[in-house]
């Protein structure tokens, strides 16, 4: 197999003075397959010059939008004009949630559970017409309403309540009252 180096042309052009070794010079096959490397890697190299040339163009299309959708003609401008906008969002968001604690603390001691019992209060009269109504917030405040029907009068009660207790007597059927006003599941609290 002839060898063909480098070093032998070089030898050749130069009157003979480079000493030709066997390590250093090269076949054809050799040369081919450098060749057919330095190829491939070209190939790779313009496929990922083409991915970065293409995502560039995202960017510049994006950062285009962007600065259509802004007031100024700039990208910075624009930029900044989104932080301000953001920074206004943001404002308006923690005043909404001190508006929301407010709100909360508010109704922490509204109206939230509600308990209604109808009852005979007299054994002649029917219609469950007598009723006691619980209207209390959340920690058991809040008043106790009955009516008591008679076939001549009608009495109504009306009963402070603290923590589920009165300072006055309440009846069985206003303990069922407050007891429901608790239990009622279509009842949610709104905090």
């Amino acid at each position: 197999m002839q060898r063909l180096g480098f070093y032998c042309i070089i030898c050749d052009n130069y009157g003979g003075n480079f000493p030709l070794s066997e390590g250093v010079a090269m076949d054809i096959r050799n040369g081919s397959l450098i060749l057919a490397l330095v190829a491939a890697g070209w190939l790779v190299l313009a496929l990922w010059l083409l991915v970065v040339s293409l995502n560039l163009k995202k960017i510049n299309r994006r950062s285009k939008a962007i600065v259509k959708a802004g007031e100024h003609g700039d990208f910075a401008g624009a930029v900044e004009s989104s932080l301000n906008q953001l920074s206004l969002l943001n404002s308006a968001i923690n005043e909404v949630k001190a508006d929301q604690a407010h709100l909360a603390d508010t109704l922490s001691s509204a109206v939230q559970r509600v308990g209604v019992v109808r009852f005979d209060a007299f054994d002649d009269i029917g219609g469950r017409l007598s009723f006691a109504v619980a209207l209390l917030d959340n920690n058991g405040n809040g008043a106790v309403l009955s009516t008591i029907n008679g076939r001549q009068e009608s009495r109504s009660y009306a009963k402070a309540i603290r923590n589920n207790t009165s300072e006055f007597t309440l009846s069985a059927e206003e303990h069922q009252a407050i007891r429901e006003a608790f239990s009622n599941t279509a009842t949610k609290t709104l905090v």
